[in-house]
C-alpha cells in the first residue's frame, strides 16, 4: 500500500510540475523559482537538468501589476542592471505586435563578482492593464575577449521564440 502511495505522488508531483514549464524552441524551462513582491510577480525557468547554482540558460517572467506604461517600469529595469553594462544595450521595437507597447532590450552583463557574462533579451509589453517582461539569459565564461558566436548564431532566433511566448 506505501509503495502504491508513493507512485501516485511522484506521478501527480511530476504532472504538476511539468505544468509549470514554457516551451522554448527543442528545449522545455520549467519554473524553479517563484517570488511575489510589491505588485511584481517573478517566476525563473531552467532547463531539466540545471539549477539556480548552475544554469547555462534561464528564462525569467515578471507582470508588473498596476503599471500600464513601459515608462513606469524601464528606467528602474535599466538603472538596476546600468553597473553591469559590459557593453552598450541595444533597443529594438517590436513592429509586428498587438500590444500597445512593445519593445527588446538586448544586453550584455558582467557579473558582479566578475565570473561571467550574461547575454540577455529581455522583451517589455504593456497589454494596457499591467507590464510584463519575459527575458532570455544565456550564460558566458568570463574572458579577455568574449566568444558571441554562440549569441550572433542564435539571437534572432531567440528573439522569435520570445515573441511567441504569452504570459
Amino acid at each position: 500500500m506505501r509503495i502504491y502511495i508513493a507512485i501516485l505522488f511522484v506521478i501527480f508531483a511530476n504532472t504538476a510540475f511539468a505544468s509549470d514549464c514554457i516551451s522554448f524552441g527543442e528545449s522545455e524551462f520549467c519554473q524553479v523559482w517563484e517570488s511575489d513582491k510589491n505588485d511584481v510577480k517573478t517566476s525563473e525557468y531552467l532547463p531539466n537538468g540545471q539549477s539556480l547554482e548552475a544554469w547555462k540558460n534561464m528564462i525569467t517572467v515578471r507582470k508588473y501589476s498596476n503599471k500600464t506604461k513601459l515608462k513606469e517600469v524601464l528606467p528602474n529595469y535599466v538603472n538596476s542592471v546600468k553597473p553591469m553594462f559590459a557593453l552598450a544595450p541595444e533597443i529594438l521595437q517590436n513592429e509586428d505586435t498587438s500590444y500597445p507597447e512593445d519593445v527588446y532590450l538586448l544586453l550584455t552583463l558582467l557579473a558582479p563578482d566578475k565570473s561571467r557574462y550574461e547575454y540577455v533579451i529581455n522583451r517589455f509589453y504593456s497589454d494596457g492593464n499591467d507590464v510584463y517582461s519575459i527575458f532570455y539569459s544565456h550564460k558566458l565564461p568570463f574572458a579577455k575577449e568574449i566568444d558571441f558566436t554562440e549569441v550572433m548564431e542564435n539571437k534572432y532566433k531567440w528573439l522569435e521564440l520570445l515573441r511567441s511566448i504569452e504570459i
